[in-house]
Order: C-alpha cells, then structure tokens, then sequence
C-alpha cells in the first residue's frame, strides 16, 4: 500500500530505469517533469519536436540539454508519428503526451498498423494524494472512456488491477463505482454492471483484486459512511482503485 506520492516516487526508483519519448516536447512543464524525472533517476528522455523551440524554452527553465536526445520534427503529426515509431523500435518503452493534441496523439497510438495499441481497451488511471485518505487513490476512466459498456468495464478494472500490480500492489481492494450501492438494474444500469464485475472476481475471472460493488464514493473512501448506511464490505472504505461507471 502506497501511502503518498514519496513512495510511490521511492518504489518507482529502485525499478529498471525506463526511456521516455516525448511527442512535439517544446512545452515548458513538460521539460520540468523530465527534468525532475532524470534528476531522480527515474529514467532518460528522448525530445521529439521543434529543436529551436525546445532549445529557447530549455534555456529560459536554465535546463541544461546535453544528456538529451532531440528529435528535429516541426508538424504536430509527424511529431507523434516518430515518437510512436521510437516505443515500436523500442528506444524508449513509454510515450509521453507534449504540446501536441490529445485527439491526435490518441490516433496515432490507435493506429492499427502503426500505433501503440496492446490490449482490447485502451484506458486512463490517475493517481490522487489527498490529505483526508490515508493512501493513495488509483481511479478510472478521467480521460479514455466516454460511456463504457460492460465488457469495456471488465478491461478497464483489469488495466488498472494491472498497473497496482506492477507498483508491488499484491492484492489492490477495487471499488465498482455508481450512485448507490444497491442493485437498480432497471433505473441505474451501471449498479448491475458493477455488481457482474464483482461476483466475477469472487468466482476468480478477476484474478489477484478484491472487488466490491456497487459502491458509492462515499462508501468507497469513507469507513464512516460503511458504518451509517449498515454495509459490509471488503472493500468499503479502503479503497485502492475506483473504477467509475462513466467519464
């Protein structure tokens, strides 16, 4: 159980050191995180984009470029095109989203024939510090899945179950997020998909998570809010992952 971002930056430090591409990377906050992410020893980084605007923005942040590949690309697509192209080669095993627009560097990692797409679903994990939780909180989908419908869902939790492993999380606790945690399958469809997706991991076709819904935010966070409304729950305040029923 990760408790803050220290720790997750402690346990991501004693990893194997990964190589970042950086699609169109002449953004001023995007060098500061790499940065910060090489200062760290996190890893080493590979500069698509305009070098002249890269170089001037490097300058201003008094970032010192010599230990950084540069990639001469000007146009926005070509810019996500050989970013992509350097992961395929595999130069570098994560891509990092610069100055370039999301719809296009999400097409240009959907691409079937050139893209980046290695599982059914593609799918987005944010991970929230908050001072009234006392670990950190992994939830999906803020930025992918507009109105999954349940076979989605089931990739999406596995995706995330995926990722808490791989940050040494054995057996991550998921919350199946709706508006209630009763079953109202006729009038809040999302409390039955949440329900399916839980007794599938009770029957192990959700392997290594324990999952529980549905389940309101409150009850996934909140020990409080268990107490009040009478639930049970394995998973109920003390959630590691929330997989939400929309975006």
């Amino acid at each position: 159980m990760l408790k803050n971002f220290k720790q997750l930056l402690n346990t991501v430090t004693q990893m194997e050191k990964r190589t970042i591409t950086v699609a169109m990377a002449q953004d001023a906050e995007v060098l500061l995180a790499l940065n910060a992410a090489q200062s760290a020893g996190l890893g080493e980084a590979i500069l698509v984009g305009d070098r002249a605007e890269i170089s001037g923005l490097a300058e201003e942040e008094h970032i010192d470029l010599k230990n950084y590949e540069i990639v001469d690309v000007k146009e926005e697509k070509k810019c996500v095109r050989e970013a992509i192209e350097i992961v395929r080669s595999g130069e570098a095993q994560v891509i990092m989203k610069g100055l370039c627009s999301t719809a296009n560097f999400l097409k240009g990692i959907l691409n079937k024939e050139h893209g980046l797409r290695a599982a059914d679903v593609l799918s987005h994990l944010a991970i929230f510090e908050s001072p009234n939780y006392p670990k950190l909180l992994f939830m999906s989908d803020a930025a992918m899945n507009i109105a999954p419908d349940l076979k989605t869902k089931i990739a999406i939790t596995n995706n995330a179950i995926k990722a808490a492993h791989a940050l040494g999380y054995k057996k991550p606790k998921v919350a199946m997020l709706s508006a209630v945690e009763k079953v109202n399958a006729e009038n809040i469809p999302s409390t039955a998909d949440a329900a399916i997706i839980a007794k599938m991991a009770e029957r192990k076709q959700i392997l290594e998570a324990i999952v529980d819904g549905p389940l309101a935010l409150d009850n996934a966070i909140s020990p409080k809010a268990n107490q009040v409304k009478g639930l049970n729950s394995s998973v109920g305040g003390r959630a590691d992952i929330c997989i939400v029923p929309n975006i």
